[in-house]
């Protein structure tokens, strides 16, 4: 989420040209890559017939798709969608994620009108069961108090969805009301995967931890948003940002489904410290996404990063891989290095 700043920034000239582009060039597979793997924020990554399809916050103007053979190369670039000139979705389209659902693909993206006041989530449809197919305008999500009459919408951002039990159901981030500033994570079934079919329901308090609010001040609100569903041997686990996206004090918090119905009280778990925090060297650190390597034996994760260190979204892109504990919960580690090499993904084709 959050403005936009320009496609290529010159703190990181490196990654102005793709990776995939580049290993051509090699007379055997590359060993090792380095972070950052891209400019911008909010990545979103998916592995479909074994290609990686990766969107983020890119382009004002729409949403672009690449696609690439490896979770750490850009590879091909294409704008699936534009956005009109004018009109309630026309600007600040923000965090499209890609899901398949019922043989087509959908973005779940937010957008406004020029005031950040009056951004919505939206749905597009492709035209194929191609992710690369081009995308048309299919609703504006409802994610408010009142699906009866749908009188008022809610402000939302950085949407998701997820099945349980063969039901679909839609996770964002939104306010209370349109005078807050603070953010909580919301919840809500869905009939099909354009449609919200019910009230949302508040997942959990924004500010039970001092490291959830503002600049980890205790005088400041809570901020829940980026919620990222993560599944594992059984177990349904969700991943959120937590504290201010334009300060270091940026990271990850972690909810577990308990209950059986996840629009029930009490059905989602907080635990009670961050599950990825920022150290002196990479900072402001948020919004993942989760995928495996070429080969499915690792699992790996793309976050972004702040670039600065005063106020600001100017930010980059890192992967990395990461692990499970003998309980069963996800090991982030530390966050990576600007700079430092790592191993590829295990099963990274040749190029």
């Amino acid at each position: 989420m959050k403005p936009l700043f320009p496609a290529l920034l010159s703190a990181a000239p490196a990654i102005a040209r793709s990776p995939a582009a580049a290993c051509h060039k090699q007379a055997r597979p590359a060993a090792t890559f380095t972070n950052p793997i891209g400019v911008g924020a909010d990545p979103w990554i998916v592995r479909h017939n074994g290609y990686y399809y990766r969107t983020l916050t890119d382009t004002d103007g729409g949403v672009a798709i690449w696609r690439s053979d490896s979770p750490v190369a850009s590879g091909e670039r294409k704008i699936v969608w534009r956005a009109p000139d004018t009109g309630p979705h026309s600007t600040q389209i923000w965090a499209p994620e890609l899901h398949f659902l019922d043989g087509r693909w959908y973005i779940y993206a937010t957008a406004a009108n020029e005031n950040n006041d009056k951004h919505r989530m939206i749905v597009l449809e492709s035209a194929t069961d191609d992710p690369l197919s081009d995308y048309t305008f299919k609703s504006e999500l409802y994610t408010g108090n009142d699906i009866v009459t749908q009188k008022t919408n809610d402000w939302a951002i950085d949407g998701t969805v997820f099945t349980r039990d063969g039901k679909l159901y839609f996770i964002w981030s939104g306010r209370q009301d349109r005078h807050s500033g603070s953010l909580w994570l919301y919840i809500a079934p869905m009939s099909n995967p354009w449609t919200i079919s019910g009230n949302r329901v508040r997942l959990c308090a924004n500010d039970d931890y001092q490291w959830e609010r503002v600049g980890d001040s205790m005088e400041k609100s809570g901020i829940n948003e980026a919620p990222e569903i993560l599944q594992h041997n059984g177990r349904t686990f969700l991943v959120y940002s937590a504290s201010s996206s334009w300060q270091t004090t940026h990271k990850m918090g972690l909810l577990e489904l308990i209950g059986d119905d996840p629009l029930a009280p009490g059905a989602w778990r907080k635990y009670p410290r961050p599950v990825f925090s920022p150290t002196a060297v990479t900072f402001g650190i948020g919004h993942a996404s989760f995928v495996k390597s070429p080969d499915g034996k690792e699992d790996w994760m793309l976050y972004h990063v702040k670039q600065e260190r005063r106020d600001g979204w100017s930010r980059i892109i890192f992967a990395q891989p990461f692990h499970w504990t003998k309980d069963g919960f996800p090991d982030f580690g530390n966050p990576a290095v600007f700079g430092e090499s790592l191993p590829m993904p295990s099963g990274s084709p040749a190029h």
